[in-house]
């Protein structure tokens, strides 16, 4: 029988607190993303809906995880309502949703094993729908937990990336990344800090995905 993980007594939290402040001195901030190149205020983004790159030939950048976690068709249309939700009110900027109805096949359906090319076509897909800025959300990986809030036999685990392309210039501007496993609070103290932000819940894929849409906020200069 799988052993099913539940939240950690109130003694093992405060240890861990205190682990926790101790090393957080010798520790630095890590981004995955340089320092933004900002887009000028009066410029309106243009946002495409999630994707999931299956092949190498879909990938802007970077390389398909082995195995890799697929995400249902519903979950990218809740992203969709998500990465808006977190823009309109995390932001002071105007944007441009362009519909999922209208992503092209080949963005979609290439069948590759080459080397990531999808650049061109999405700038192709930015110029088409008029767009100045693109900013292009993906789904490389995708696990859903296995449980519940209280408890689960499988915690969740998601990768996802933000690209903020120049399409006027025709170029990639800024990518931000973010992946996570949560994990239980014993085994990795450094987590102490998301443990209390989830009120010491196990929150599911698209909770975890949040999280990575507002880091994208800040890593891309929004």
């Amino acid at each position: 029988m799988t052993k099913r993980r539940h939240l950690p007594c109130l003694s093992i939290v405060l240890a861990a607190a205190l682990s926790l402040a101790l090393a957080a001195c010798s520790r630095q901030p890590a981004s995955t993303a340089d320092v933004p190149r900002l887009v000028p205020s009066s410029y309106k983004i243009s946002v495409a809906p999630f994707t999931q790159p299956l092949h190498p030939g879909q990938l802007i950048v970077g390389q398909i995880p082995e195995p890799q976690g697929r995400i249902p068709h519903d979950a990218l249309v809740a992203l969709d309502r998500e990465l808006r939700e977190v823009l309109i009110t995390g932001t002071k900027r105007q944007y441009t949703f362009i519909p999922r109805r209208n992503l092209p096949p080949d963005l979609t359906n290439a069948h590759s094993t080459g080397q990531p090319g999808a650049l061109p076509r999405w700038l192709a897909y930015g110029r088409q729908h008029g767009a100045q800025y693109l900013l292009i959300p993906q789904v490389l990986d995708w696990h859903e937990r296995e449980g519940s809030s209280a408890g689960v036999t499988q915690s969740a685990h998601v990768r996802v990336e933000f690209f903020l392309v120049n399409v006027a210039e025709g170029e990639l501007g800024n990518r931000s990344i973010f992946e996570e496993k949560q994990v239980g609070l014993t085994e990795n103290l450094l987590t102490v800090g998301e443990f209390f932000k989830r009120k010491g819940a196990w929150v599911s894929a698209q909770e975890l995905a949040v999280d990575g849409m507002q880091k994208a906020v800040k890593d891309l200069g929004l």
